[in-house]
C-alpha cells in the first residue's frame, strides 16, 4: 500500500523549489504547494498510525506570485526613470557609496549623496527573472551526498529537503543571476554599501553586495519598520548580525552592530499634522504570510472579531466620523475583507488602501492602530494623537522592550481589548487634545520615542557619523 502511495505522488513530477526568496514567500501561502510538501512528509514518515489517502492531482500544481499590474502611465514612467538612471549612471565614480533602498525620503537621500561629493542617484534594482527550471536529477544527486549528523526523523527529513527547497536562483540560475548583477551600473569599488530593504528579497543586490563585502567593502544596514528591537520571535535578524553596522531607530540590544540612530523614513520631513476637529481613522492589517509555527488563520479570525467589537462599542459621534483604512496587501490574500465588512455593516466608510495614509491622518483627530505596527512609531514620533489595541498583551515583546510599552499602556495609548480602546475613544472624543497633551501622556510618549522612534534634527550629519565619514572622501 505504501509503495502505491509513493508512486502516485511521484507521478506529479512536482518541484517544491521556487525561483527566488520572494517567490518562496508566496509559495508558503499556496495551498497546493503546502499540500505537496505535506505529501512528501507523509511519504517519508511511512507508517503514520492513521489512515492516509493520497488523491491524484490534475493539472499544474505550481504557484504564482500575485503581482499588481502597472497602468500604462506607471509603466511608461518607470521606463523613463530607468532610461534617465542609465544616463546619469555615467557620472558614477568607482568609489562612490552604493546606497540602495535606504528608506530615506528622496530629498534626504539626494542631500546625503551630495554631502559625500557624489552625483545624486536613486539606485534601483529589479526582480530577477529566469527561464531555468529546477533540475530534479541534480537536486536528488546533491541531496544524496549529504551526511546526517542525527538519526532523528525530523532532522533527517529537513536535511534531505534542503536541495529540494533551494530556490532556483541559488542553483540552476545562479550564473545568470551573477552575470546580471555585474551589468548593474553601480560603483565597482564603493567606499561603503547601505540599504534598509534590499537585503531581504532583492537577489541582484544581495549577490552584488556579497561579492563586494568579500573583498573588504563596508556593509551597513538600517531598520525599516517595527518589530526590530522589540519582537521576541525575531532576535536577532540576519540583517543585524551580518552587517558591519545596523542603524536602529534609537534602541540597542546587546550586539556590537547596533547603532542607535533615528527613524529613517521620516528624516528631514516637515512635521505632519492632524485635524483636531476631524474624523476617526482605524488602520487595519491584512492576513499575514504562512511563515510562523502557529495558525495565522485562527489568529486573524480573532483579530477580525475584535474589529467588530471595537466598532460596536463606539459612541454615535466617533462612529459617524469613522474611516476604516484597509491594508493594501489584503487584495493579495484570501480573507475578502471588503465583503466581510459589508456583511457586518454596509454603512461603514471603508478605504481599501488606495489613498495615502498621511493624507487620511491629516483629516483625523485620532488615529487608531489595530495592531503593533510601524505606523504607531511614526505617529508617536510626529506627536499625532494615537491609540492602539491588540490581543495577547505584551507577550510578543522582548523583556527589554516591555517596560517602554508599559509606559504607553499606563497612560491609555495602548489597550489589550477592543472594549477598552472603544471606551477610551468615547471618553476623549470631544477633546482629544486635552488628554494627548497632558504631562503624563507626553512624558510617556517622549520616553518611548527616545528608545524606539527617535527623531534627528540633523539626519545627514548623523548618518555620515554612523558611516564613519568625518570629511568628504
Amino acid at each position: 500500500m505504501r509503495d502505491f502511495r509513493r508512486n502516485g505522488i511521484q507521478n506529479h513530477d512536482y518541484s517544491l523549489a521556487p525561483l527566488d526568496s520572494l517567490s518562496a514567500i508566496w509559495a508558503f501561502n499556496d495551498d497546493r504547494w503546502n499540500d505537496a510538501l505535506l505529501c512528501r512528509m507523509l511519504i517519508f514518515i511511512g507508517d503514520t498510525g492513521f489512515p492516509v489517502e493520497f488523491i491524484d492531482g490534475n493539472g499544474d500544481l505550481g504557484f504564482s506570485i500575485d503581482r499588481k499590474k502597472s497602468s500604462l502611465k506607471k509603466t511608461f514612467l518607470k521606463w523613463g526613470v530607468g532610461q534617465l538612471t542609465r544616463f546619469l549612471s555615467l557620472f558614477v565614480k568607482r568609489t562612490d557609496a552604493l546606497i540602495v533602498s535606504s528608506y530615506l525620503p528622496a530629498k534626504e537621500l539626494i542631500k546625503l549623496q551630495l554631502s559625500l561629493s557624489q552625483f545624486p542617484l536613486l539606485h534601483t534594482s529589479k526582480n530577477f527573472h529566469s527561464e531555468k527550471k529546477p533540475d530534479l536529477d541534480l537536486r536528488k544527486s546533491l541531496a544524496s551526498k549529504i551526511r546526517y549528523s542525527s538519526n532523528k526523523k525530523l532532522e533527517v527529513f529537513l536535511t534531505e529537503m534542503l536541495f529540494y527547497l533551494l530556490p532556483v536562483c541559488y542553483l540552476e540560475a545562479f550564473e545568470d543571476l551573477n552575470r546580471l548583477a555585474k551589468t548593474k551600473p553601480w560603483p565597482k569599488n564603493p567606499k561603503f554599501i547601505f540599504t534598509s530593504n534590499s537585503f531581504d528579497t532583492d537577489e541582484i543586490f544581495k549577490i552584488s553586495a556579497a561579492s563586494k563585502v568579500e573583498v573588504g567593502c563596508k556593509y551597513f544596514t538600517g531598520q525599516h519598520g517595527n518589530n526590530y528591537g522589540t519582537y521576541r520571535y525575531m532576535n536577532p535578524s540576519i540583517e543585524e548580525i551580518t552587517a558591519d553596522k545596523f542603524l536602529t531607530w534609537g534602541w540597542i540590544d546587546g550586539y556590537i552592530q547596533h547603532v542607535p540612530a533615528f527613524i529613517l523614513k521620516t528624516a528631514g520631513i516637515r512635521k505632519r499634522h492632524y485635524n483636531r476637529l476631524g474624523g476617526l481613522l482605524l488602520i487595519q492589517v491584512c492576513l499575514g504570510h504562512r511563515v510562523t509555527t502557529w495558525d495565522i488563520y485562527a489568529e486573524f479570525y480573532n483579530y477580525f472579531e475584535d474589529q467588530y467589537k471595537f466598532i460596536s462599542e463606539l459612541s454615535e459621534s466617533p462612529k459617524d466620523k469613522l474611516v476604516i483604512r484597509l491594508h493594501s496587501g489584503f487584495q493579495s490574500q484570501k480573507w475578502f475583507e471588503l465583503d466581510r465588512w459589508r456583511d457586518f455593516d454596509a454603512t461603514l466608510n471603508i478605504e481599501p488602501g488606495n489613498l495615502n495614509v498621511n493624507d487620511l491622518i491629516s483629516k483625523s483627530r485620532l488615529v487608531i492602530y489595530s495592531y503593533d505596527s510601524t505606523g504607531i512609531l511614526e505617529s508617536l514620533s510626529q506627536n499625532i494623537p494615537t491609540l492602539a489595541f491588540w490581543q495577547n498583551g505584551l507577550d510578543h515583546l522582548r523583556e527589554t522592550a516591555k517596560p517602554y510599552y508599559q509606559l504607553l499602556v499606563d497612560v491609555g495609548i495602548v489597550h489589550f481589548s477592543p472594549e477598552s480602546a472603544s471606551a477610551k475613544t468615547n471618553d476623549i472624543w470631544d477633546d482629544v487634545d486635552s488628554w494627548w497633551f497632558s504631562g503624563e501622556v507626553q512624558n510617556a510618549r517622549e520616553l518611548f520615542c527616545d528608545r524606539f522612534a527617535r527623531v534627528s534634527d540633523s539626519p545627514i550629519a548623523d548618518l555620515k557619523k554612523y558611516f564613519g565619514i568625518v570629511n568628504n572622501l
